[in-house]
């Protein structure tokens, strides 16, 4: 696929733009009654998160541009005042996006349109997602726990780190049950796939400029006003 370098920079812009909208609506969501302790982390984790990188890196192949789209959404994030930690969030997104880089820019997991391997089945691309969506969501999580302390106090305690543990890696096995199911379907199914290199410039770059103009007026102005 011929890609100039204007249309990834706006591809990673627009991805990270609508993955951060995602982050501030979906994870100012509580749930009452016997899901008020579902984590919506793993969720946005395991689901938003890993589907719309592995969603670019089919279209694309193009490797890093899904941490650039993670620290675009981390950045638009930082801007949505909810949840008790808003640092926590970003961090989380970011982290993502580099243990999404670590595991899918090895040649053994190409899930592009070219990918010819037998990685692309259902059965090896739901172990791979369930594998992905527990590490993302939980190697995220750690990081949050050891990085907020150390850049809002200047301090990082062991023992309160160790503490969460048990709860970190809980919570990773529902990241891991819906990486499971929207890893095959970012990858797989033909219908959600356009090749946007065929798609003439001016429509492009307009339909690109106005989904990344909405999502962060959105969020500017539904949550800071």
């Amino acid at each position: 696929m011929k890609m100039n370098k204007y249309r990834i920079l706006a591809a990673i812009i627009v991805f990270g733009s609508v993955w951060g909208l995602l982050e501030c609506v979906l994870g100012g969501i509580r749930f009452e009654g016997a899901l008020a302790n579902f984590p919506i982390g793993a969720l946005l984790g395991g689901m938003v998160g890993l589907g719309l990188m592995a969603f670019s890196r089919r279209m694309f192949n193009v490797f890093w541009m899904q941490l650039g789209m993670a620290l675009i959404a981390g950045l638009l994030r930082f801007w949505a005042p909810i949840g008790t930690c808003v640092i926590c969030s970003a961090l989380a997104i970011v982290a993502e996006g580099v243990v999404f880089e670590l595991i899918f820019n090895r040649p053994t997991f190409d899930i592009s349109i070219r990918g010819q391997s037998q990685l692309l089945n259902v059965k090896t691309l739901a172990l791979l997602g369930v594998i992905a969506g527990f590490t993302i969501y939980v190697v995220g999580y750690m990081f949050t726990q050891i990085m907020t302390p150390v850049l809002t106090t200047g301090s990082f305690n062991l023992s309160n780190f160790g503490a969460v543990l048990p709860l970190i890696f809980g919570r990773g096995f529902f990241a891991a049950v819906f990486g499971g199911i929207t890893l095959p379907l970012a990858v797989l199914v033909k219908q959600l796939h356009i090749d946007v290199s065929k798609v003439k410039r001016e429509h492009y770059y307009a339909a690109v400029s106005g989904v990344t103009a909405f999502c962060w007026v959105f969020v500017i102005a539904f949550f800071q006003f």
